[in-house]
């Protein structure tokens, strides 16, 4: 998990500048303004190329917190 972490502030932090990798892990789009439909499309493309995942479609409008896409890469890597 630790490692998924890791990697996942990588991918947050590579498509928001601004944003420390202290403050990713609290990311969600109700508190980081830059977080808008372009940038929704840019991360989800991003976190897909750097995990080998294919994110549903269903979900791509589900999914708007750091903690989600957490959640979601931790059952996909469990099998789930």
């Amino acid at each position: 998990m630790d490692d998924l972490r890791a990697r996942l502030i990588v991918c947050f932090t590579a498509v928001f500048p601004g944003l420390t990798a202290d403050e990713a892990p609290n990311a969600s789009t109700d508190t980081l303004p830059a977080w808008d439909s372009s940038n929704h499309f840019l991360l989800m493309q991003t976190i897909e190329e750097t995990f080998g995942v294919q994110i549903p479609e269903e979900l791509l409008g589900e999914i708007d917190s750091f903690a989600g896409f957490e959640r979601y890469l931790a059952q996909k890597s469990d099998g789930s």
